[in-house]
């Protein structure tokens, strides 16, 4: 088979007939499929013992051949098997050179109409593997966060299906339980979690009984249901298995067997990220990249092209906006122009001090911001009167400045300003790019810099929108938590991305 343009897949079925050749066949074939390539054993040594060695070794070895490509070995067993269907319909059909493929395509029920069939060559015969037993259950359980399912999660979760002759259960950790993992604040919503595992785990085995749920602590179901008999766990949650089995011991039932299965290692991880492979080393690939698409924005002119920058007190907003003026954007900086507009003899000014009292002047007539700051930090309805005194002043000078740079030939203005969110600007920029740190370290870094203690500097924190709702409405997100290097190549990628709006 030849590298094609016109032989490439959105989704593949190999049908292979000896396992010691799988992992081969599966790197040639990944290079004709762009979403999913299915993989079906037909060959004599399709038993447990080999399948289980083969899941390891392929999810772990293709995980860094072609990270974007969906692999899923199927373990629904062929004998009286009329029909294969897959959730997702099969473009074209591939097979090694030892296997008759006249009749494939009618043991595929959902292959398109101008699904292909293919050969692929191998160089020369490989023995059959062997493998250790497996021992099998009816009821098997596992657990995790399962965010952006990659090959990781798809090991555990084969192992668990292979495992399984009636039920699977999965509990995949709510919101409660994810706030202390890197970047939770990008973990996907519950809902598309438990979406993902359910339609991994129904094309590889439609035969068994799943229960995929929402889990609010570590023992889920599995604390008081006698039918459970198995859980599988990964070096990282072993210690969670052991605190069901006391919890089981203590409810009086039997105690679950245990499945621990190696952390697969994650080749192309950075200095900053995990060595296994795993969701967190995937959150942080996405900081600097399009999370949402944007939306043409009709309240403003095209250009020039306005980016908005959100982040809360303390979080190297300013440090990424240097960053993007080195890159050529023309920076409006709203806290700047609130200090401006707090200057003596300015309306701004004069207003400020009859609403919260002349004590908030200094003796040169300007606004003294701590004293304000000790005001409205400490009261809701204070903050939010001085919000709705002083916002419409500073968005109105803000796009002024923003024409005159369009007029000056800026192709490109970040508009900066920490209460982008609350204020909604981001309705005045054709894109809302975010900056995130945890709030422990927000809260250590404005200790540090305003002198504060950490109960002062704790509530300026918690009186801002959330990470959470900052990423929500961003389109890029960026985190200065590491390294400067990781945070330039945040920059750099959302710059590059940036160029075909403009």
């Amino acid at each position: 088979m030849n590298s094609n343009t016109d032989l490439m897949a959105s989704n593949a079925l190999l049908f292979v007939s000896n396992t010691a050749k799988t992992l081969k066949l599966c790197l040639q074939s990944s290079r004709f499929v762009k979403n999913i390539l299915y993989i079906k054993y037909i060959g004599v040594d399709n038993n447990l013992s080999v399948i289980n060695k083969q899941i390891i070794d392929i999810y772990s070895k293709t995980a860094t051949q072609n990270e974007n490509l969906d692999i899923r070995l199927i373990l629904k067993p062929l004998e009286g098997l009329k029909k294969l269907q897959t959730n997702h319909p099969i473009d074209m059909i591939l097979t090694d050179s030892r296997i008759e493929n006249q009749n494939l395509k009618e043991l595929v029920l959902n292959i398109r109409p101008e699904c292909q069939l293919e050969t692929i060559e191998t160089e020369n015969e490989i023995e059959s593997m062997k493998g250790e037993p497996v021992k099998t259950y009816e009821y098997v359980a596992l657990g995790g966060t399962f965010d952006r399912l990659h090959n990781g999660h798809k090991i555990l979760l084969s192992q668990a299906a292979l495992r399984a002759t009636k039920h699977v259960t999965v509990g995949v950790t709510d919101v409660n339980m994810i706030q202390s993992k890197i970047l939770w604040e990008l973990i996907q919503p519950v809902e598309v979690r438990i979406k993902a595992v359910k339609d991994f785990l129904s094309d590889i085995n439609p035969d068994l009984e799943y229960n995929v749920l929402a889990i609010q602590d570590l023992y889920g179901p599995t604390k008081d249901d006698p039918r459970f008999e198995m859980i599988v766990l990964s070096e990282e949650t072993h210690r969670g298995g052991v605190k069901i089995n006391e919890k089981r011991k203590e409810n009086g039932i039997r105690e679950l067997d245990m499945h621990v299965i190696e952390l697969a290692h994650d080749d192309q991880h950075s200095s900053e990220e995990d060595a296994k492979l795993s969701s967190s080393n995937q959150r942080m690939r996405l900081l600097g990249t399009m999370l949402k698409s944007p939306k043409p924005n009709s309240n403003i002119p095209v250009t020039p092209y306005v980016i908005g920058l959100a982040g809360g007190i303390a979080s190297g907003k300013s440090n990424i906006t240097e960053k993007l003026k080195l890159k050529g954007a023309a920076i409006v900086n709203c806290d700047l122009i609130a200090h401006e507009l707090y200057k003596p003899g300015l309306p701004l000014n004069r207003t400020l001090a009859k609403t919260f009292g002349n004590h908030i002047i200094t003796a040169t007539g300007e606004i003294d911001r701590k004293k304000l700051g000790d005001i409205v930090f400490s009261d809701t309805k204070e903050l939010n009167k001085l919000n709705q005194t002083v916002w419409p002043f500073i968005i109105e000078e803000a796009q002024n400045r923003i024409k005159v740079l369009g007029e000056q030939g800026y192709k490109v203005v970040v508009m900066e300003a920490a209460v982008m969110i609350q204020a909604k600007w981001f309705q005045y920029c054709h894109q809302l790019w975010a900056v995130i740190v945890p709030p422990k370290e927000a809260i250590r870094r404005l200790q540090d810099r305003n002198n504060l203690s950490e109960e002062e500097a704790k509530k300026r924190v918690e009186a801002q929108p959330s990470n959470c709702e900052q990423v929500s409405e961003a389109n890029v997100v960026f985190s200065p938590y590491w390294s400067y290097e990781f945070t330039q190549q945040q920059i750099d990628k959302a710059w590059d991305e940036l160029q075909k709006y403009l």
